[in-house]
């Protein structure tokens, strides 16, 4: 029987392994035609959802000491389906610590299977200005980027070291997103030994999944994180990338003294990587590649203006509002109802007897809009607070 292998995608974050995911979502009969197969799949809808791959349910396993290595052998296999050759592809991996890598790559000894890590490494500055356009759509950040990046780290880097720490090095194909990100998904398909046979539409080519944000976007962003913390950051983000998918990203600049300040921080991390596996040559840096391509690229692809984003930041805030709107009438006539019907606690001693459950809330809206149940913040503060607790007729508030 033919050696099977598995090929375990394992990022790194930043370096398009969702446009890769979704790739190979599309295109799984394709792939098995050619030997490979992509199972445990997700069902995506859209060409530009963002999941956490197929490797997912495998990698989860990993992480648990506890996970009986039967199970484990039980799992790889099921992503071989009728296929010598597999793929499992999660930026979970990433974070996997040796423990794990240890007991797939046992696991790999055990069922006599190939393990190949795919690792994608990205350049420090553009790594870092991407990963600052993240935090902004999914975590609510408002900093500036050159504060924002003294207190993060070079993802790529700590993984490196943990696999190269657990596995052959000669198992671990380490890609230079910088200088295949043009063709990403050729790239792929070269390491795996699939020829030009295999035809990629222009349309997965051009695909840009979960992309950077413009300079609008990312100004919006940043207004509407700083004034509501990061509630509403994902939701804002996506609304504004699912109306123009195909927008060009346009990263800010970093100024000099935070290009200093990285070049002197990382070079070293940098330095291991290309020893490592790149034969001592200087592949990965801390700058970014300039192309001219990219320049060119971007007078194709038109970037959207100003007026459009605060158009639909306005548009999903009025819309917004009514929801909010909705939902705190819906409480307080909920926390009303209550207090009309709910009489329990009124022995306490310190409730008097004419206690008025409903009056309290109506006469103390604070109390009504923090969703307090009145009699036990009667107890707790109104009472201390002198809080009136009853309607009283004019004849005897004079």
């Amino acid at each position: 029987m033919t050696d099977r292998i598995l090929f375990v995608h394992a990022g790194g974050s930043k370096t398009g392994s969702t446009a890769l995911q979704n790739f190979f979502e599309h295109n799984f009969s394709l792939l098995e035609s050619f030997g490979f197969a992509y199972e445990n799949r997700l069902n995506i809808k859209s060409d530009f959802e963002v999941t956490s791959g197929n490797g997912r349910l495998l990698r989860d396993k990993l992480i648990f000491g506890d996970t009986p290595d039967n199970e484990i052998d039980r799992l790889v296999l099921t992503y071989f389906g009728r296929c010598n050759n597999a793929i499992c592809s999660s930026e979970f991996f990433q974070l996997t610590q040796g423990l794990g890598w240890r007991k797939l790559f046992e696991a790999s000894v055990r069922l006599g299977v190939t393990l190949k890590v795919i690792f994608y490494v990205r350049n420090i500055i553009p790594f870092f200005l991407s990963s600052y356009d993240q935090s902004i759509k999914t975590e609510g950040q408002c900093r500036l980027f050159d504060e924002w990046v003294q207190e993060v780290s070079w993802e790529h880097f700590d993984c490196l070291q943990i696999i190269a720490d657990e596995l052959p090095h000669s198992d671990i194909k380490l890609i230079h997103f910088d200088s295949k990100k043009t063709d990403l998904i050729r790239s792929f398909l070269d390491v795996l030994g699939i020829d030009s046979s295999f035809e990629v539409s222009q349309k997965y080519q051009k695909n840009q999944v979960n992309r950077s944000l413009n300079k609008n976007e990312r100004e919006a962003l940043i207004k509407v994180n700083k004034a509501l913390g990061g509630a509403y950051s994902t939701e804002l983000s996506e609304l504004l990338i699912y109306a123009n998918p195909n927008v060009q990203g346009e990263p800010i600049l970093c100024n000099k003294t935070t290009t200093e300040l990285l070049l002197a921080h990382y070079s070293n991390e940098v330095d291991w990587v290309n020893n490592t596996f790149f034969n001592e040559q200087a592949v990965v840096s801390v700058l970014p590649i300039e192309l001219e391509k990219s320049l060119n690229k971007k007078s194709i692809i038109q970037p959207a203006h100003n007026s459009d984003v605060e158009k639909q930041v306005l548009n999903w805030a009025l819309e917004k509002l009514k929801t909010i709107q909705y939902e705190t009438e819906q409480r307080l006539l909920n926390a009303l109802n209550d207090a009309a019907q709910n009489d329990s606690g009124k022995s306490h001693p310190d409730i008097p007897v004419d206690f008025d459950s409903l009056a309290y809330l109506l006469l103390n809206p604070d109390v009504l809009r923090a969703g307090f149940d009145p009699i036990q913040h009667f107890i707790i503060h109104g009472k201390q607070e002198g809080r009136v607790y009853k309607f009283l007729n004019r004849q005897n508030s004079i």
